[in-house]
């Protein structure tokens, strides 16, 4: 039995027509002029689907033809060549890839492509913000859009990935992606490009990427266990930090495994439990929540009950009987 092709599932187009394939091809990606030598001989197959905000495709030329972009990218552009030989010319550069072989094109870089007879490729088209976030998630401050080389190194790890992408994206049989797994796959996709492909913001991600984020969690982490009751929005705590909030946010996932939110409300839970757990204590649950920063009676009820597996009556109920037993006793 003959393997499906890769997003057999998601078919846009076939046809032998170029006006069709042109048309089509630029719906997807970006407009472009397709020029074609033999036109007896040409035929167009694509496949697309969206994962995430992001576009992965799969892309058949039949007979050689030549794509030109009507203007510079405004996107990231991840090919991988699984047959014939492609031809790529940036402002960055130009280099021929086959079988096996990927390339980079980044934003803002004007793009021509020559295609031999029969190539295929699969290809991830990644908007700027995706690799913007990326960049953030590895605890470093954007300061303009990467660009990246146009060559890929040998046994770089993401045009693997971008492989796993496709396979995972085959594997739902309804032809319908959870939005999750789109976002995760568009996520996966941009960390490894940032860390695995040559790109001119290296140097700045690695000096004060994770370990700034870090640092700055530190510190609001301590202002928060301090007073975890006054409210304090990540903005706030960024500025005394000295880092923007997104890196705050990011420092805070690293770190904690939590958002600055969660990281306060964990505080406050544990604040409550201890009071409510107090032997001798004489106050109400809805006297612990307002002490505790809780406005919400039944959101600190849930909250509570999800992290102690107990409500917060429960809990009080249990610290008075014990209190009377020991006095009794």
């Amino acid at each position: 039995m003959t393997a499906p092709v890769p997003l057999h599932r998601h078919a846009r187009l076939r046809t032998t027509d170029v006006d069709e394939a042109e048309a089509a091809a630029g719906r997807v990606m970006s407009s472009h002029r397709l020029r074609v030598r033999r036109p007896r001989e040409f035929g167009a197959r694509l496949h697309a689907v969206d994962i995430g905000s992001s576009t992965m495709l799969y892309a058949v030329y039949h007979g050689e033809a030549e794509v030109t972009a009507l203007a510079p990218m405004e996107y990231y552009t991840l090919q991988l060549i699984l047959g014939g030989a492609m031809d790529i010319v940036t402002d960055v550069g130009k280099r021929r890839a086959g079988p096996g072989q990927a390339c980079v094109v980044s934003p803002g870089e004007r793009l021509r492509l020559r295609f031999a007879p029969g190539t295929v490729q699969v290809a991830a088209k990644l908007p700027r913000d995706v690799v913007e976030r990326a960049y953030s998630g590895l605890g470093a401050e954007p300061s303009g859009d990467p660009v990246f080389e146009l060559e890929v190194p040998e046994h770089s790890p993401w045009p693997g990935l971008l492989r796993l992408a496709v396979t995972t994206v085959d594997r739902f049989d309804t032809g319908i992606l959870p939005p999750g797994v789109g976002f995760e796959l568009e996520r996966m996709l941009a960390t490894a490009l940032l860390l695995a492909q040559p790109h001119d913001h290296v140097r700045t991600m690695f000096r004060s990427g994770g370990a700034r984020g870090y640092r700055a969690a530190g510190i609001a982490a301590e202002a928060l266990t301090a007073d975890p009751t006054t409210p304090a929005t990540a903005k706030e705590l960024a500025r005394l930090a000295g880092v923007s909030a997104r890196t705050l946010q990011e420092g805070f996932r690293s770190r904690f495994g939590t958002t600055v939110t969660g990281y306060q409300r964990d505080l406050r839970l544990e604040r409550a439990h201890r009071m409510l757990s107090a032997a001798n204590t004489t106050s109400s649950v809805a006297d612990v929540a307002l002490a505790c920063g809780f406005l919400h009676f039944g959101r600190f009820a849930r909250d509570y009950r999800l992290r102690y597996g107990v409500t917060p009556s429960t809990t009080l109920h249990t610290s008075r009987m014990a209190d009377s037993a020991a006095r009794n006793g």
